[in-house]
């Protein structure tokens, strides 16, 4: 009872000497099922809104009761979203009468008065503020049928409610519960609009990376073909700008892989399916892709992967992950080290690309992800690119439930590094 003091009113005696019967709420056995409906609507800790004032206000006026709330019972609480004539914000739940409301088998919990029930008689908001002798309270059913809370009244002296009065308190518990489901409904269609203008934006920066990134080489090419068809170029020039469209195209094949995969997977979403991917394997076979860019920089490639390493992921994800990490790789580093290693810890299983390129800046690193801000940076071979590359990477590694970190230090070098769990 200490901790109810503050409700408590201050007495000569001391408070060992009050003889206690109150009995607390029971917990439905399905107390864990109706948590989780209450914490789906998001609306515990909310600001108080004008709607659901309004049916405390109505409440009180209709069954003239000074005070009127509108409750969702918590685990351990009894918050009020709505609350007329109180100035408290929540009950304990072991000591609210909402709390009996929740557990009744009756459509309607009514107390006439709480002095002359075993129950309540001792009860701190009986014998302390806000004094309550009559309530009547009606639970809020959701509907996946669970009570998530209760619309009531209450007095400071016995009461009781007529046949009109329980019919309008029925009725406006229901109208919570439309209020209720609005709200859920509002935030979800906010956030699948948010969601849809996130598509959106990275759609028009796609076409827009496809207009500059894809048509400009192809252009360039288009260019010196005629040019040479016209036999305006000398023979050295000519070799010199093919050079230049070269690795002017090998950044666009890059890229419209990346476009391609990345739209694979919103195609996709979530529903991808996951397979026992021996990792080792994986980063050989992506090693081999890689051989004749590497060399062209003279870069070693080295597979430190375990060799008994299996993770449960969809393959193309993880290729497309690879894939990435080891272009960036080799475009920063020349006559250097290019390592992948990945090994189980515990229950997560970690995985790094590391390289011994030119590194970058703190400035740099912090815009990587940057959906708003990214951009490509010239390789030590004067590769191109669009920046796009790692923005997608992280979209791919959040879609396999993991987590990327990087590391980085000017002219030592660049690790990424990556977490999944087993």
């Amino acid at each position: 009872m200490e901790k109810y003091a503050f409700l408590m009113p201050k007495k000569k005696e001391p408070l060992k000497q009050i003889h206690l019967f109150m009995v607390p709420p029971q917990i439905p056995l399905d107390d864990n099922r109706r948590l989780k409906e209450l914490y789906r609507y998001e609306v515990l800790d909310t600001s108080y809104e004008d709607e659901f004032n309004d049916v405390v206000q109505l409440a009180a006026t209709i069954c003239k009761t000074p005070i009127a709330l509108i409750s969702l019972i918590d685990a351990n609480r009894q918050w009020f979203k709505a609350r007329y004539g109180l100035d408290m914000k929540e009950f304990p739940r072991d000591i609210s009468f909402c709390g009996h409301t929740i557990t009744s088998n009756t459509a309607i919990f009514e107390i006439t008065d709480a002095t002359q029930d075993e129950r309540f008689i001792d009860n701190p908001l009986v014998i302390g503020q806000p004094y309550i002798r009559f309530y009547t309270g009606v639970p809020l059913i959701n509907s996946n049928g669970f009570k998530v809370g209760t619309i009531s009244v209450m007095d400071t002296k016995p009461g009781e409610l007529n046949e009109e009065q329980i019919f309008t308190l029925q009725t406006l518990a229901r109208q919570v519960v439309k209020l209720l489901d609005q709200n859920l409904l509002n935030k979800q269609l906010e956030q699948q609009q948010e969601k849809l203008q996130q598509q959106m934006e990275m759609q028009n920066r796609i076409l827009s990376i496809i207009a500059h990134d894809v048509r400009n080489p192809i252009g360039a090419v288009k260019s010196i073909i005629e040019l040479n068809a016209r036999k305006i170029l000398s023979q050295h020039d000519s070799v010199e700008l093919m050079n230049m469209a070269g690795k002017q195209i090998d950044g666009t094949v890059e890229l419209l892989n990346n476009l391609v995969d990345w739209g694979s997977m919103q195609m996709r979403g979530q529903g991808f399916e996951k397979e026992k991917v021996h990792m080792r394997t994986l980063v050989s076979n992506m090693f081999k892709s890689f051989e004749v860019m590497a060399s062209l920089k003279s870069n070693i490639m080295v597979n430190l992967v375990d060799e008994d390493l299996f993770i449960k992921s969809e393959i193309n994800s993880m290729r497309f992950i690879l894939r990435n990490l080891i272009s960036n790789a080799n475009k920063f580093t020349k006559e250097g080290v290019i390592t992948v290693y990945a090994h189980k810890e515990d229950k997560e299983i970690m995985l790094s690309v590391s390289d011994t390129g030119v590194g970058m800046t703190e400035e740099v690193k912090a815009k990587l992800f940057d959906g708003e801000h990214y951009q490509s940076t010239t390789g030590t071979g004067d590769e191109k690119g669009s920046g796009l590359g790692l923005i997608l990477t992280k979209d791919f590694i959040h879609m396999l439930g993991g987590t990327i970190k990087v590391e980085s230090t000017i002219d030592k070098g660049t690790s990424v590094y990556l977490y999944f769990n087993d």
